[in-house]
């Protein structure tokens, strides 16, 4: 005998939001959304919640498409600096979301925040990053910072077993 589950058992909403962390001359791009998707504070990056099922592919399109639309840009290539995990109610419905950030280089584009989605977005040093700024934009920033360093050429011993 199988039993079912109760009929007053609620599923609850994955969702998975993507967001870029666009970096130029030191300086990253920060906007302020007309309605917040990530988590505390005044700012908070391009990007979206995805609506798609696991496994389409749609994770770099979908954000590179965001950036696009809603800043005007293009961005170079991807790696993951971040994530955050949330859960909580939006319009009465129980929710819970992992938000990734991917750090990328700006490549090319004029900054143009599209008003019906955005207030303001800004390039902004993180040195001017304040105590409003949430913990997860310093640690994305920290990670970035680190994985971006370029690496020193191998020396000429590690090439060759020795050095001449």
């Amino acid at each position: 005998m199988t039993t079912s589950p109760p009929e007053t058992a609620r599923l609850l909403a994955y969702q998975v939001g993507v967001f870029a962390l666009v970096h130029q001359r030191n300086q990253y791009l920060l906007v302020r959304p007309r309605r917040p998707i990530l988590p505390g504070g005044n700012y908070g990056l391009p990007g979206l919640v995805l609506d798609a099922e696991a496994g389409s592919g749609v994770v770099e399109m979908g954000r590179r498409r965001a950036l696009l639309a809603q800043v005007g840009i293009s961005v170079s290539g991807l790696r993951l600096v971040g994530s955050h995990a949330a859960r909580g109610t939006e319009h009465g419905q129980a929710d819970a979301r992992l938000y990734l950030i991917f750090g990328t280089e700006y490549c090319s584009g004029i900054l143009n925040p599209q008003p019906a989605e955005l207030y303001s977005a800004e390039w902004m040093a993180a040195s001017s990053f304040d105590n409003r700024t949430p913990e997860w934009l310093h640690a994305a920033v920290r990670e970035y910072q680190t994985t971006a360093a370029p690496t020193p050429p191998p020396s000429v011993s590690s090439v060759f077993g020795r050095k001449r």
